[in-house]
């Protein structure tokens, strides 16, 4: 697929007079995006303007722009090309972003809540991207527009899916015709709108937490992106939107409760497993603290929602903050962005490198037990492309290590990937997610089997992973697993569920893992489940 996406663009910088500027080309094509013909990867950080101790960045916002100047600066040299917005900033601050360089995904923030069906909705979400549109379309920092963060299942189906895509569809193209060229998507949660077709859209945006339920216990972070992109079978870029761990002293599952150090060490991770997944645009979550979530922006209150951020305050008067442990781990790990190759997968004997560079790196090598098998310098864009050719060579699972090296050969980053290789196609181990039911109006007792074969080389895991999400709220999904025989080449386990009356979707998810010496591969598979069709004009068909 290959989408041409054309712009013009204006401005000189934070604060001056604006004036022409050379015309600026997005594509969107094999799943990527191209910004001037130079293919590009998104790595925008979560930023909100006025969101310091005391401020509430969404009633009577006090704008800071020498604030605001200072923030880009620091994550710029961070190794970021651009930050994510979550509702409308204002022009002077959209001038201080297209003054520094960076990239915009522009949040305009129709609300979630309201009721979609109801024309004086309709037209005050419009009126608002008209108003937003006025002044955004003469800045090329935008290269996407994010309406909406986060709507529940449950008031989707309240309102009506129909009615819920009419004002998405009238949106995208009010903003296809105000600012011609850039792409529009929405911000979807995966833990409770990954059933609806995110083809509607021109990127696949979504947030998306660990919190080890749902996809993520059973197939893994990376596996259940790349499943969901998957299942939109488009090709269109994946930008995960949200993603991050907060470091409240109070908290379950993971989502709060979690150190200053657990937190650098799952953000890296967390990048390597979107890397993985095909993703191809990444906006961490986030800058800074939001000390107003809570409730009172004058105290920081220990709710996990007020302790994401990378760059913590130590009271009320502290405006500047302090960068924690996760802000120095992502900035050594922006350092080289390696989107291939990819851990879990196999590759028929070539495999190809492709980095992503910030200008201190000047040379790469790709390590292969004690041995240099790839040593070659990025482009002046920060691009380096190669090869790791292994013609002829039977199975093999290989751990590859990439060094990235500064001008005066210091050795900047490691990173460290499991692949595996060989001359001839993999006949994989399969799984196989089956339910008889159809339509949750007619039963909510939802029997499930899950057939797992193996006949191959691959070493089967213990037991197979399973869950349920009713998506009620943000309640959890219940997770489940029963044993497995490694023994075995064919194997049925069964299982049934009773989903809640309330739930309008019901989705069901399996894993299994599979190895070959170092290599590891999860197996895996969901289904989707709704009562009548009342989520047809949304859902992933």
């Amino acid at each position: 697929m290959k989408l041409h996406l054309f712009r013009s663009l204006a401005a000189l910088s934070c604060g001056l007079a604006l004036v022409a500027a050379p015309r600026t080309k997005i594509e969107l094509k094999e799943g990527w995006y191209f910004l001037n013909g130079q293919k590009t990867l998104v790595n925008a950080i979560g930023y909100e303007p006025g969101a310091r101790p005391g401020e509430a960045p969404y009633q009577n916002r006090i704008s800071h722009l020498n604030q605001i100047r200072a923030d880009l600066k620091l994550i710029k040299a961070a190794g970021y090309n651009g930050v994510r917005t979550w509702s409308e900033i204002t022009e002077p601050e959209l001038q201080c972003i297209q003054a520094s360089g960076l990239k915009l995904v522009f949040g305009i923030g129709l609300q979630p809540e309201e009721d979609f069906a109801d024309p004086k909705v309709v037209q005050r979400d419009l009126d608002l991207i008209k108003h937003v549109l006025a002044y955004s379309h003469k800045y090329d920092c935008v290269i996407t527009y994010l309406i909406m963060n986060e709507p529940m299942p449950e008031h989707l189906h309240k309102v009506g899916a129909q009615a819920t895509r009419d004002l998405w569809t009238q949106a995208v193209d009010l903003i296809h015709h105000l600012d011609p060229g850039v792409p529009v998507t929405f911000s979807g949660n995966a833990a409770i709108t990954e059933w609806i077709d995110m083809n509607l859209f021109d990127v696949y945006g979504r947030n998306f937490y660990d919190y080890r339920e749902g996809a993520n216990y059973t197939h893994g972070f990376a596996n259940a992106m790349r499943a969901l992109t998957d299942s939109f079978k488009q090709g269109k870029p994946s930008l995960l939107t949200e993603f991050g761990l907060s470091v409240s002293r109070s908290g379950s599952g993971l989502y709060g409760s979690n150190t200053l150090q657990e937190q650098a060490q799952a953000m890296t991770k967390y990048y390597r497993d979107i890397l993985d997944s095909g993703a191809t645009g990444l906006c961490p979550f986030y800058f800074a603290d939001g000390w107003w979530k809570g409730g009172n922006p004058e105290k920081h209150d220990d709710t996990a929602e007020e302790w994401f951020g990378f760059y913590g305050f130590r009271d009320l008067k502290d405006k500047v903050g302090y960068p924690r442990p996760a802000w120095h781990a992502l900035k050594q790990y922006n350092q080289a962005l390696v989107t291939s190759p990819k851990n879990q997968q196999f590759y028929q004997n070539d495999v190809p490198v492709e980095i992503f560079t910030q200008a201190r790196v000047k040379k790469i090598r790709v390590i292969h037990q004690d041995a240099i098998l790839l040593e070659t310098s990025p482009d002046a864009h920060g691009h380096c492309v190669g090869k790791l050719s292994f013609p002829g060579e039977a199975l093999q699972d290989r751990e590859l290590i990439f060094e990235s090296y500064g001008a005066g050969g210091q050795l900047l980053k490691t990173e460290s990937l499991v692949v595996l290789t060989g001359k001839d196609p993999i006949q994989w181990p399969t799984l196989e997610l089956r339910t008889s039911a159809t339509d949750l109006e007619q039963s909510r007792s939802v029997p499930v089997e899950i057939e797992v074969k193996n006949n191959s080389v691959f070493s089967l895991d213990h037991e197979v992973r399973y869950a349920f999400s009713p998506h009620l709220g943000w309640d959890r999904a219940e997770a489940r697993a029963k044993p497995l025989d490694p023994k075995l080449k064919d194997q049925i386990l069964t299982d049934t569920y009773q989903t809640p009356e309330r739930s309008v979707v019901l989705t069901i998810f399996a894993g299994t893992d599979i190895r070959f010496g170092k290599f590891v591969k999860t197996l895996y598979a969901n289904q989707a489940l709704f009562p009548g069709h009342w989520a047809d004009p949304l859902r992933v068909k």
